[in-house]
């Protein structure tokens, strides 16, 4: 999977147990076309609140050095033909202050659903988050 200047490289699934909020995902490295590891993007399969609400399907890191350079955005393109084979739409999410982060959802053309307030009963409460914008996105 590729787009303008990154490809993506599969490393593997990550499971999880059964009956858990959490889902398995797809765990692709991010690379330059001249090979340079810049991140990673995480595909998440499954359909829970903790997915609807606060985390969406699509996760992704691009380290500090490599930032800027809308690696994120050709990610999620590069993507974008295996989501295809799960779903017609799916969820993206992002703190109200990652304005990069922002940028890049509406850059892919993703449709505001709404803020929301993490549950306190969520995994990603007790990771520090407090509120969630949510988006939907057809890739």
């Amino acid at each position: 999977m590729q787009s303008g200047p990154v490809k993506l490289n599969f490393e593997k699934i990550i499971g999880v147990e059964p009956g858990a909020e959490l889902v398995p995902f797809y765990h692709f490295k991010i690379l330059t076309n001249e090979g340079n590891i810049v991140g990673h993007i995480n595909f998440k399969v499954g359909d829970t609140n903790h997915i609807r609400q606060c985390v969406g399907h699509i996760g992704y890191k691009i380290f500090p050095e490599y930032r800027g350079n809308s690696y994120s955005y050709f990610a999620c393109d590069a993507i974008r033909p295996f989501l295809r084979t799960f779903y017609k739409k799916v969820i993206l999410t992002s703190d109200p202050d990652n304005v990069p982060s922002i940028k890049i959802i509406k850059k892919l053309n993703a449709k505001f659903l709404n803020e929301i307030t993490v549950p306190v009963q969520d995994p990603s409460y007790k990771d520090g988050a407090r509120r969630k914008k949510r988006y939907e996105w057809e890739p």
